[in-house]
């Protein structure tokens, strides 16, 4: 019994020894791994101007009566100013670059400015309109009783200055000084054209009530029929 296990053992041990002895396969032994590349950093695409936040003194140093300026959030974009994230304002307000603004922007300060229920607030982003250049376009009414005025109301909405359309309210119209009378003969014809002058936030107050908020002087007038 002894000599069966000690044959045993012996074909075991040779066995070992002749798998020791036997080359690995190169597919067994282990392959190094290459190490991660870098990681990959986009560059912006070039000319792509990154958002810079404005001088945060543009429009707060404006004394306006009855009112409070309120800081906004004014980011310089491409050719514009991104105010609050909503409006874009194009040019530099300049006689060469006048601001370009919408009705939208204008009646904002509807949200904030309501006297009457002791709301006296102007946004930044209007207040850094006044004593600037700006170009607006609408609707343009004239004194109904002259042939040539120097006067006009710019509008969001169409009104005649008497029976047709939506009169205005004092947050979307400008009250306008011309610098060159303009031709009134036509004057119940429907006017369109661009308004470009200095605008002012200047609240008119009857007994707390708004009844004007936009004047602008020096102003020329580019109309349509």
């Amino acid at each position: 019994m002894r000599t069966f296990w000690i044959t045993i053992l012996l074909v075991v041990c040779a066995g070992a020894v002749a798998l020791w002895l036997v080359p690995h396969s190169p597919s067994e032994e282990p392959v190094p791994q290459p190490a991660p590349p870098p990681p990959l950093v986009v560059a912006p695409p070039a000319g792509k101007l990154t958002e810079v936040l404005v001088g945060v003194s543009l429009g707060l140093d404006q004394q306006i009566k009855d009112a409070t300026v309120r800081p906004g959030k004014l980011l310089q974009e491409a050719g514009s100013i991104s105010a609050d994230g909503i409006f874009h304002i194009a040019g530099s307000g300049t006689p060469e670059s006048p601001y370009e603004v919408s009705w939208e922007l204008l009646v904002s300060a509807s949200d904030t400015y309501i006297p009457r229920l002791g709301e006296k607030v102007i946004p930044q982003r209007i207040a850094m309109l006044n004593g600037k250049h700006v170009r607006v376009s609408g609707f343009i009414a004239f004194p109904l009783v002259t042939s040539e005025s120097d006067e006009c109301l710019v509008m969001l909405n169409q009104w005649d200055g008497c029976c047709i359309g939506v009169p205005p309210s004092p947050y979307d119209a400008i009250e306008v000084k011309l610098a060159i009378p303009a031709d009134n003969s036509k004057r119940h014809m429907v006017r369109v054209g661009t308004i470009e002058g200095i605008l002012h936030v200047d609240p008119y107050l009857v007994e707390r009530w708004l009844v004007g908020l936009y004047t602008m002087d020096g102003a020329t007038l580019s109309s349509e029929m």
